[in-house]
């Protein structure tokens, strides 16, 4: 893990530093950043992302309304085989509100990997404590080797195997937010996928075959995101788009090699949170990029007006006649012949109990 101290020499001058120490090259070590799961036709995934657990967080009502989103998704596929948490699980939070968080989704005894997002690093907790908590954790998925040059630090694959056969890879990437070591993180703005992350993505997946499908989950949205969605606002016809694009994306991020990489060699379908309000997914050069549905009300989600104009055609194809808050999952079902589906639940707590719950494919 290439980390990054900052040391406060005056009060207004601040140094960043990186520190290596003794580190390993990962390109010698990629087993290491490995995780085996046996593979099953129609194996499912759920996303959940930008939890936001802090310390003014109803621990219960949080619970509750995943249990909802777990139920709803069980009465659909029959079973879970995977839970992806994609970032911003926890913003000002404290080792209690953690601790909790580990401890409830250890007791779905369903596997679930975490990877990190901008917000968690901000809490009362210094970052490898709470690497440290997503390790020692009973069904986490979470490798984070020690005293490597990999930038970041939930860089890891899933292999899932049919024997000695890799039948699909899941890779899970840092795209960050330059983390230091300090309890207090001072706002550092949005990172990217990195070269090195890159050149890691493709010598994991090399290691598996060429012609093994792979989906990649990490949190901050590349700049492809960007650059569709003005394609698209521009009257693009040629890329298919679904879902609800609330609104844009942020200018300015740096370029990352990542996308261009690896949509020639393998890459499928790469699923992010971070943008809380949106849950846009698009076709683009052979590759299925989406954004997951925000998991829960913490901090702000987008609202949908069947009547607005931005949303009511979609809602009328969709046969959605009722306001909702865009808050839910998404689920990837992977399938023996190298496809994948994808749908969007859409996940309302009612105060009468007649809850809200609506599914969505991507394919339909």
């Amino acid at each position: 893990m290439n980390k990054k101290y900052l040391f406060t020499l005056l009060p207004v001058v601040a140094i960043s530093l990186t520190s290596c120490g003794n580190a390993t090259n990962y390109k010698d070590h990629l087993d290491d950043y490995v995780h085996t799961m046996k593979y099953y036709n129609n194996f499912t995934v759920l996303q959940l992302t930008d939890i936001h657990w802090n310390v003014t967080t109803d621990g219960n009502n949080s619970k509750n309304y995943i249990n909802k989103v777990i139920e709803a998704t069980e009465a659909k596929v029959g079973k879970i085989n995977l839970i992806e948490i994609t970032g911003d699980s926890f913003m000002l939070s404290n080792m209690r509100y953690v601790k909790s968080f580990v401890e409830y989704f250890d007791s779905l005894d369903i596997p679930y990997a975490i990877i990190w997002g901008n917000h968690d690093q901000q809490g009362r907790y210094n970052p490898t404590w709470l690497s440290n908590q997503f390790r020692n954790a009973k069904n986490a998925i979470y490798i984070e080797p020690d005293h490597d040059d990999l930038y970041g630090r939930s860089n890891f694959v899933i292999n899932l195997m049919n024997g000695s056969e890799t039948k699909w890879q899941i890779t899970n990437l840092d795209s960050g937010a330059s983390y230091s070591e300090l309890v207090t993180e001072f706002p550092r703005g949005y990172d990217y996928i990195r070269e090195d992350q890159t050149d890691w993505w493709v010598k994991e997946h090399e290691k598996v075959g060429h012609d093994v499908p792979n989906i990649t989950y990490y949190h901050i949205p590349q700049q492809q995101n960007q650059m569709v969605y003005e394609l698209v606002e521009a009257g693009d016809t040629t890329i298919k788009n679904r879902f609800f694009k609330l609104e844009g994306f942020a200018e300015g991020k740096k370029e990352s090699p990542f996308f261009d990489t690896a949509k020639n060699n393998g890459l499928k379908g790469c699923f992010m949170g971070h943008a809380h309000a949106v849950d846009w997914t698009f076709d683009y050069e052979g590759v299925t990029v989406g954004l997951g549905v925000k998991t829960g009300k913490e901090l702000y989600y987008g609202k949908v007006d069947v009547n607005a104009e931005e949303t009511k055609d979609m809602c009328q194809q969709l046969g959605l006649t009722e306001n909702f808050d865009l808050v839910g999952a998404s689920l990837v079902t992977l399938h023996d012949d190298k496809t994948f589906d994808l749908d969007h639940l859409y996940l309302n707590e009612r105060e009468s109990g007649n809850d809200f719950v609506r599914w969505v494919s991507y394919n339909g």
